[in-house]
């Protein structure tokens, strides 16, 4: 008998650009020294991160579960613990 061959990709979904931008923050938080970049961002998707989710990032930020500084946003180590409900946050 033959090998037989099975395709590499058995099906493909499409997301929206709003559900891209929320797993480029929950899969970057997870980097945790490194973070979500915010020109890593800007430059995937010609948008400013503190614009689209201006209200996310201070609301996190009073909460003391992400800090930000000139160059990017991370957890906190309270974030960490609460990671889920941080990336939560940035899923529509």
């Amino acid at each position: 008998m033959g090998e037989r061959f099975f395709p590499a990709l058995a099906g493909s979904e499409v997301i929206s650009r709003e559900l891209e931008m929320g797993e480029t923050m929950m899969l970057g938080l997870r980097l945790i020294q490194e973070g979500v970049a915010f020109a890593s961002f800007r430059q995937r998707f010609d948008a400013d991160m503190r614009d689209v989710y201006a209200e996310e990032l201070d609301e996190l930020q009073a909460l003391g579960l992400i800090e930000m500084d000139t160059e990017r946003v991370r957890l906190m180590r309270r974030g960490r613990v609460l990671g889920n409900e941080v990336f939560a946050a940035f899923l529509p």
